[in-house]
C-alpha cells in the first residue's frame, strides 16, 4: 500500500500533501514547510490533526467572502446607475423644450407686431395714395364771380364767387343732385368798439339759405361748410359753405339770404352786380351844439344801420348810433352815466 508524506503549513498549521506547492486552506506556498521535514506522517493519520482545524476555518478563508460579496454588487449596482442618468437626461430635455418653447412665442410675438407695424405703414401709404388721387379727379365745375359785401351781426361778408359741380373732393357728404358752393371773406368789423366785450359769433347752418328758382328755398348741404361759424371779435376768416342745388339750374337766378326769421334778413341775388345799398348804413352829420349844465354836447353824426356789437337787428327795426363830442369850459365835472341822463324821442 502506498502512503503519501504531509508537511505542516506554516502560515495556518494545515497539512499540505508533498505533492502540492501551495496549501490547500490559506495558499501559502509549500515550499516554506519544506524545511520542516520532522513533521511528515502517514495519510491514514492526517485527518485527526486536519479536523483539529475546523474552528479557524472563518479567518482561514477571508478571500471567500469577497468572492461571494461580489454577485450582488454586480445586481445592485447596474438599478441606480442606469436610473440617474435616465432622470437627469428628461431633466435637460425639459429645459431644452421649455427654452424652445420660450423662443417661439417670443419670435411669434415679435413677428406679429413686425406685422402689424408694416401693415399699418402700407395703409397708410395706400390711403395717402388715395386720397392724393381724390384731389385731382374734382367733377367740372362752374365758376360764376359776385363780389358782393354786405355787413352782417357786425360782420363784414363778402361772396368772392359761386362754384357749381355734380360734387367736391373736399365735401364730407354730397348731394345727389348737385352743389352750389359759395366762397365767403368774412372780417369783424365792430371789433374796436369799446362796448363789445364779447361777440356771439353766428352759426352759417343757422343763418344762411339759398332762395332757388320759383321761390324754393334750401337749408346748408349736411357737413357742407368749412367753418361751422362766423369769425369772432377781431376775427378774420376765409371759408366756403355749400347748398344742394341741380346742376341744371342757373346761379344767377338764386338769392342768398342771410338772418334768422326773427332778424332783419338780407337777400343777395348772385347775379354779380346786385345792388345792395339798401343794407347799407344811413349816415347824416348835424353838427347840432347843445349845452347841458356846464358842458357843450356836439352831435357830430347820426347813423341807422342793421347791426351793432355784434348783433342782428331785430326784424322790423334799426340801429341808431349817435355821436358826440363834449367840451367842458368850467371847472365844474359831471359823474354821470349816459343812459340815466339821455332819452331818444320820436314820433
Amino acid at each position: 500500500m502506498a502512503q503519501s508524506t504531509t508537511h505542516v503549513c506554516t502560515n495556518c498549521n494545515a497539512p499540505v500533501p508533498n505533492n502540492m506547492s501551495f496549501c490547500p486552506n490559506c495558499g501559502t506556498p509549500a515550499s516554506a514547510g519544506n524545511s520542516n521535514h520532522a513533521s511528515y506522517a502517514p495519510t491514514q493519520k492526517a485527518p485527526p490533526p486536519y479536523t483539529a482545524y475546523p474552528p479557524q476555518a472563518p479567518p482561514a478563508y477571508q478571500p471567500t467572502p469577497t468572492q461571494q460579496y461580489q454577485p450582488p454588487l454586480q445586481s445592485s449596482q447596474p438599478p441606480p446607475a442606469y436610473a440617474r442618468p435616465q432622470k437627469k437626461s428628461s431633466r435637460g430635455i425639459l429645459k431644452v423644450g421649455m427654452i424652445l418653447l420660450i423662443l417661439l412665442i417670443l419670435l411669434g410675438a415679435g413677428g406679429f407686431f413686425a406685422f402689424r407695424y408694416v401693415s399699418g405703414r402700407s395703409g397708410n401709404t395706400t390711403t395717402a395714395g388715395v386720397n392724393s388721387e381724390v384731389t385731382p379727379t374734382q367733377a367740372p365745375l362752374t365758376t360764376t364771380p359776385i363780389n358782393a359785401t354786405v355787413n352782417y351781426a357786425s360782420v363784414n361778408i363778402t361772396i368772392i364767387n359761386a362754384q357749381q359741380a355734380t360734387s367736391f373732393a373736399d365735401d364730407t357728404s354730397t348731394p345727389p343732385q348737385g352743389v352750389v358752393r359759395l366762397n365767403l371773406h368774412a372780417v369783424q368789423s365792430d371789433a374796436g368798439n369799446v362796448y363789445f366785450a364779447s361777440a356771439p359769433s353766428f352759426a352759417y347752418p343757422e343763418c344762411f339759405t339759398l332762395l332757388l328758382p320759383g321761390g324754393n328755398k334750401v337749408s346748408m348741404a349736411s357737413g357742407g361748410y368749412k367753418d361751422l361759424s362766423g369769425p369772432a371779435q377781431k376775427g378774420d376768416q376765409t371759408t366756403w359753405i355749400d347748398f344742394p342745388a341741380s346742376s341744371n339750374l342757373q346761379v344767377n337766378q338764386m338769392i342768398l339770404q342771410i338772418g334768422k326769421d326773427t332778424e332783419e334778413q338780407i337777400q343777395v341775388p348772385l347775379t354779380g352786380h346786385a345792388d345792395l345799398s339798401q343794407y347799407q348804413p344811413k349816415q347824416s352829420n348835424p353838427n347840432l351844439r347843445v349845452q347841458f349844465g356846464s358842458m357843450f354836447w356836439t352831435l357830430k353824426t347820426v347813423t341807422l344801420k342793421l347791426s351793432d356789437s355784434g348783433t342782428q337787428v331785430d326784424k322790423g327795426k334799426r340801429f341808431l348810433v349817435l355821436t358826440f363830442s363834449l367840451d367842458n369850459p368850467g371847472t365844474e365835472g359831471l359823474n354821470a352815466f349816459p343812459p340815466d341822463y339821455i332819452r331818444l324821442q320820436y314820433g
